[in-house]
């Protein structure tokens, strides 16, 4: 049986140390070539020399590096997502901030997040799954109670919680997906350019969430096109 990765919780490599210098060359890597075709002395080159070592003291073998490194994005998106939901008294401010969150943590990280969308060889899905469902459950089940409790206040309307989510979240996603995944019709942005476009969308997007998710007064113009 395949052991799962589990993710360092709340450690990150220190900037410029050996193990975050692997992870930053091994995304790149996976990114341009795939896992399966990326080797371990490429991912030493590219990492500036790193020895064979060091490599092994951090990760037990390349798919072992693919999915801690994948394991470990995920788990610091939603957690920084969380934060960013939890520093709110106000729902709207709430429901706005997690869309600029999403959206800023992406133009701040492009590779990481192009590799929270890309990671889907079946080697490393095989090893990370478990670990990727437990905290993709635990992200949801925090959001679909945090949406739960407002709609009981009545601030929110009262949607099944895959609905919301997708209402909240699923615009910032599309957008995310289509800068960091140019189809034939596109380029890839370049990483300041790429920022810049996400930051534009901000604020229409976070509007859109909030008069999708918000529960409209008796009345009002959005409460009787429902």
């Amino acid at each position: 049986m395949t052991r799962t990765p589990t993710p360092s919780t709340g450690h990150r490599a220190r900037p410029g140390s050996r193990r975050e210098d692997i992870a930053a060359a091994a995304i790149e890597l996976f990114l341009e070539r795939g896992v399966a075709a990326t080797r371990v002395d490429d991912i030493l080159a590219a990492a500036g020399g790193v020895s064979v070592g060091s490599f092994y003291h951090h990760f037990r073998d390349k798919l072992s590096l693919a999915a801690t490194v994948y394991l470990e994005h995920l788990q610091r998106f939603q957690r920084d997502l969380l934060v960013e939901l939890d520093r709110h008294a106000r729902t709207e401010d709430a429901v706005r901030g997690v869309v600029v969150a999403y959206l800023r943590w992406a133009g701040a990280d492009p590779r990481a997040m192009g590799y929270l969308h890309q990671c889907r060889e079946p080697n490393v899905v095989e090893i990370s799954e478990g670990e990727e469902a437990r905290l993709k459950q635990g992200f949801y089940d925090r959001l679909a109670g945090w949406l739960g409790e407002r709609a009981a206040t009545g601030e929110l309307r009262a949607l099944p919680h895959e609905h919301s989510l997708a209402l909240w979240l699923g615009p910032a996603e599309q957008l995310v997906r289509a800068a960091i995944e140019p189809s034939g019709h596109s380029t890839e942005l370049e990483p300041d350019a790429l920022a810049a476009h996400l930051a534009h969308a901000e604020r229409v997007l976070a509007d859109a969430a909030w008069e999708a998710l918000r529960r409209p007064a008796p009345g009002d113009s959005a409460d009787q096109a429902r």
